[in-house]
């Protein structure tokens, strides 16, 4: 058995299978699998294969870092599964241990310690309750879907008109009224929110007399997908796109960045991607595709 067999032997109902599974990723797996096992391990429940497990991750744990991973056989389907599992349990242990504390800190602080409105203490804990409702929203983008009927068109033009905040951006809409999808309403949401406050803030960037921030947004249907496009006429992309959809990975000042990291995992839920990339025309091109099929 691979690591690629193994790793999806771990999701059967059979003891015995699961425990074969663990003895062959005793020989496969990696450093950046510990994640995932430790996911694996909160979910197992005989005694014999979380033994197993336990003993793997404190190996693992104590492997030099840099270390040569073999080819990555796992099925992609089962990879993204297996990361969104393990996302959702590290991201609501947080929430219940450490998040469901912080109002109760915040409000102790705020009465012991004086001039806390101007404290520097404020801040900070302003600054940790943010990263901890980003924590949550990522921790949204992993539920299952829960599609219904929905009208495209309309979502998008509500969603627009809410991030568009005293109309400052001209946003036209370019696409099939009314659209009907069976798709689920949170995290889309979720994906398109992002990509909507990004082209905005791209677009007050460059804004002159002359030049007026515009955003175009266009969706439609294909056979097997749905998709919608976001083109700003912003400066455009100038970092390395693929570090943008990494969590905590931010070019702007002040931002924690979980957006993207955010939108991406919402999107993959859906069973779709996300791209970003410079346009043609100028400025920035965002993109969400999922699948028809959910």
């Amino acid at each position: 058995m691979d690591r690629a067999e193994a790793f999806k032997a771990m999701q059967s109902n059979l003891t015995h299978l699961r425990f074969t599974a663990v003895r062959a990723l005793e020989r496969t797996a990696v450093v950046s699998d510990i994640p995932i096992l430790l996911k694996l391990k909160s979910a197992e429940h005989d005694f014999h294969v979380k033994k197993r497990l336990e003993v793997l991750i404190s190996k693992l744990s104590i492997l030099p870092e840099l270390v040569v991973e073999p080819e990555d056989t796992i099925p992609t389907e089962v990879r993204q599964k297996l990361r969104s599992e393990a996302i959702e349990w590290v991201a609501g242990l947080l929430l219940h241990e450490i998040g469901s504390k912080l109002g109760l800190l915040a409000s102790a602080v705020a009465q012991e310690i004086p001039n806390y409105q101007l404290s520097h203490c404020k801040r900070r804990i302003e600054a940790l309750q943010d990263t901890f409702d980003g924590i949550e929203e990522l921790k949204k983008a992993t539920s299952v879907p829960r599609p219904i009927d929905m009208d495209l068109a309309l979502f998008i033009d509500e969603l627009s008109k809410l991030e568009n905040i005293g109309d400052q951006v001209e946003i036209t809409l370019v696409g099939i009224k009314p659209l009907i999808v069976f798709c689920d309403r949170s995290l889309l949401r979720l994906a398109l929110c992002n990509g909507i406050k990004n082209a905005i803030e791209a677009t007050l960037l460059t804004a002159t007399e002359q030049h007026k921030p515009s955003i175009v947004i266009s969706w439609g249907t294909t056979d097997h997908d749905c998709w919608i496009s976001i083109i700003d006429n912003g400066p455009g992309l100038a970092s390395d796109v693929n570090r943008s959809f990494t969590l905590g990975e931010s070019s702007k000042s002040g931002h924690l960045g979980f957006g993207l990291g955010i939108a991406k995992q919402a999107i993959e839920t859906l069973r779709g991607r996300i791209s970003l990339s410079n346009s043609a025309a100028g400025g920035a091109r965002y993109e969400l595709r999922w699948s028809l099929n959910l």
